[in-house]
């Protein structure tokens, strides 16, 4: 071993000496207790991570920095990313319909929970290097895995009889809105216009928005796609929630009781709230990153 492959080799040698008994750092370490000029550096380097760990430990990330990221992309007038051409479009639809089986973030945690039960050196297990060396590389598979798992399982349609739940409804939209190739069919910032296309594509129209949106400015509407029943997707912009999402269905394709404008259903789902009221045409739901009492105000 000369001292290029030793450095390259110490590289991943963890500053608080956890790594000391590790096999795949011996010879490694051998070549240093021989010579100062390489010891010197691996001192250096320690030094190094040690202040850059600390440093990094320091930061305090804010609680809702993930809900100001996504509201900063979807707040970009519509400007949503785009697959270079259809065959990408069509891989990329296919692999986020993906819904993961019921169960499975439990079994996949219970996997890793028994894989860690291995040696370890005080609280930090010890991992073969070539497994520290791959991490970078598993991450990039393990956020496209992420987005399915922490998701766990969707709702079911209420069973025999072919309409959407509410709570469908609402997994429906998350998931074609977070879908890498999410788009508008038309970008607009009048409700006129808007209104139109969706009549002129056979969609759902409201009739009436809720007065807290009645001057607010559109950024587009789209179809809506769920369990094949069609529905109507219109996006503002408003002051006080950010972004807010407007999803209308036909009231005969969804089921349950649903209360009427005048006194929504409001209710939190993790990241989102919903507002889900109907009349006798339509049913609507108003969701957005935001709090149900935020919402109400719209009303």
């Amino acid at each position: 071993m000369d001292k290029d492959q030793a450095k390259f080799i110490l590289g991943s040698f963890r500053p608080d000496g956890a790594d000391a008994g590790d096999a795949d750092f011996t010879d490694a370490l051998a070549l240093v207790a021989g010579d100062r000029e390489l010891g010197d550096w691996l001192a250096h380097e320690r030094e190094f991570d040690a202040a850059f760990s600390a440093a990094l430990g320091s930061v305090v990330v804010p609680e809702n920095l993930r809900e100001q990221i996504l509201g900063a992309v979807a707040g970009d007038r519509g400007d949503f990313p785009q697959a270079d051409d259809a065959c990408d479009a069509a891989m990329i639809g296919a692999v986020a319909s993906i819904q993961p089986p019921p169960g499975l973030r439990t079994q996949l945690l219970a996997a890793l929970r028994h894989s860690d039960a291995v040696e370890s050196v005080g609280a930090k297990v010890v991992r073969p290097i070539w497994k520290r060396l791959a991490v970078p590389l598993a991450a990039a598979a393990g956020v496209a895995l992420a987005f399915l798992v922490t998701r766990g399982p969707e709702p079911e349609k209420v069973a025999g009889n072919g309409l959407l739940a509410v709570d469908v409804v609402r997994a429906g939209f998350i998931r074609t809105y977070e879908s890498p190739i999410f788009s508008l069919d038309v970008k607009q910032d009048n409700h006129r216009d808007l209104f139109a296309y969706l009549r002129d594509n056979s969609l759902p129209c409201p009739c009436d928005l809720p007065p807290g949106l009645e001057q607010v400015r559109g950024i587009g509407c789209r179809e809506l796609l769920i369990d094949g029943k069609r529905g109507s997707l219109i996006c503002f912009d408003e002051q006080e929630n950010g972004v807010v999402h407007l999803i209308v269905f036909n009231r005969e394709d969804v089921s349950g009781e649903v209360p009427d404008a005048s006194r929504p259903l409001l209710a939190q789902h993790g990241d989102w709230a919903t507002a889900s009221w109907a009349d006798e045409d339509d049913f609507m739901m108003l969701i957005g990153h935001t709090s149900p009492e935020k919402l109400a105000r719209i009303f």
